[in-house]
């Protein structure tokens, strides 16, 4: 799987102004936290993806969190605690995980 780098809400560019890419276990964890920050039903091309509102309930949270993440295979996530509508989470891709930090009502 390639897929372009996003930083900061962005597409990333190299210093020639190029878009950077990134393939493998990288574009796959992209691809989940891209889904667990999106609000279900928002991006237009795509209803399905992204996660349902969320309360400030851990359990609850990695719940509707994991449901998300459904469709892909190998792909998991475990709260590991909430602070106001900020969420630190394990996302695990393939056995690899990477701890990431998401808002519970959506990034846009």
């Amino acid at each position: 799987m390639v897929d372009a780098r996003l930083k900061n809400g962005d597409l990333a560019a190299d210093s020639a102004g190029n878009v950077e890419t990134i393939c493998g276990i990288d574009a796959l964890f992209q691809r989940a936290l891209i889904c667990l920050k999106v609000p279900l039903g928002s991006f237009i091309y795509d209803r399905e993806l992204g996660a349902p509102h969320s309360d400030s309930d851990a359990q609850r949270a990695e719940l509707m969190l994991g449901e998300a993440l459904a469709k892909y295979p190998g792909t998991s996530v475990k709260v590991l605690s909430v602070t106001g509508e900020n969420a630190r989470l394990e996302i695990t891709v393939n056995g690899e995980s990477r701890i990431e930090e998401v808002r519970l009502f959506g990034d846009v």
